[in-house]
């Protein structure tokens, strides 16, 4: 027999009496830690992106030092 008002997945009738079922609980668990999971996975990405375009800037200033340098050193 089902509550008045309760949805068929949270209780389940099993001999006359209505206990909770755990697999809502569960499921919405698993849900949560998946979540979380990708939440740290997309900063880590975010980072590492962040990472690289400052990689990328230093790498162009080094460019032009070099390429600075070399050209006063061959106007001497």
């Amino acid at each position: 027999m089902q509550g008045i008002g309760v949805p068929d997945n949270v209780l389940f009738a099993q001999g006359g009496t209505m206990k909770p079922s755990l697999k809502p609980l569960t499921s919405r668990l698993y849900k949560a830690w998946l979540r979380s999971r990708l939440d740290n996975y997309n900063r880590s990405l975010e980072h590492i992106a962040a990472q690289r375009e400052n990689d990328f800037h230093a790498e162009r200033m080094l460019h032009r030092a070099v390429s600075n340098t070399r050209s006063k050193l061959q106007s001497l």
